[in-house]
């Protein structure tokens, strides 16, 4: 889809300045054929806003991270997964934070100034083109962010360059459970509302593996669905876990 990436980037900008407001924290819904339901917990306290547009609420404990290790966040967003991975790996582990949009940035480097965390970095950057060496991650996290990208080869292959040998990709995503129509595929509101980009779990399969992943896992927490064009579309909210051998 042409300028998907710049069409993401304008929505999710709209989506934290609605959340400074205190108005909503879902993000791209607008449009959508499907009201998209995220988590609305997010960590306010004062001018803290770090709302989570995630899928799965809470994904860093459900990474099992431990003490120590260095976790990539792709699509930190404000910084709302970022902050509690930080908190979890601790002092002597390290949080980093990849996203393209300058907004959330600039929250999520505000946010983690106001926490007075030390272990965290911040990178503007893609997460197809991830700006880091090889084989530095224990952990890649994404919630809700991958299904974004038109590149989702790119983004896997990416994950698995960072990680070291024996590192673990976690991914809170979308799942189709069948092939999207063209039409809404090509739907720019649907796509920013995390629709349209998701992939069945084959397609999801098929790219983790390409990427070089095993003991790729699935787990199913909800579903929701909608008529679009006189079909049922159905979708799940899942943790698509994986680790680079």
């Amino acid at each position: 889809m042409p300028k998907i990436k710049d069409t993401v980037k304008e929505k999710y900008a709209e989506a934290l300045e609605k959340s400074k407001e205190k108005k909503d924290t879902a993000c791209c819904s607008e449009g959508s054929p499907v009201e998209h339901i995220r988590p609305v917990a997010g960590l306010f306290s004062g001018e803290l806003i770090a709302p989570s547009f995630g899928c799965i609420y809470d994904l860093p404990g459900r990474a099992d991270i431990k003490s120590g290790e260095i976790i990539v966040d792709f699509g930190s967003g404000s910084g709302y997964d970022l902050i509690r991975a930080a908190k979890l790996t601790g002092p002597n582990g390290k949080a980093i934070g990849i996203d393209m949009t300058p907004e959330m940035i600039d929250q999520s480097k505000a946010n983690i100034d106001k926490m007075g965390l030390k272990n965290v970095e911040i990178k503007l950057g893609e997460i197809e083109n991830v700006p880091l060496e090889d084989n530095i991650a224990d952990v890649v996290i994404s919630n809700c962010v991958i299904n974004l990208s038109p590149d989702k080869q790119a983004v896997f292959s990416e994950a698995f360059r960072i990680l070291k040998s024996g590192g673990r990709l976690v991914d809170a995503d979308k799942i189709a459970a069948k092939e999207h129509p063209e039409s809404l595929k090509e739907n720019s509101d649907a796509w920013c509302g995390c629709i349209s980009g998701a992939l069945t779990k084959e397609g999801y399969l098929e790219v983790i593996r390409n990427a070089g992943f095993e003991n790729i896992e699935f787990e199913i927490e909800d579903k929701s669905s909608f008529k679009w064009e006189g079909e049922e579309i159905i979708l799940y909210n899942g943790i698509i876990r994986a680790i680079k051998k």
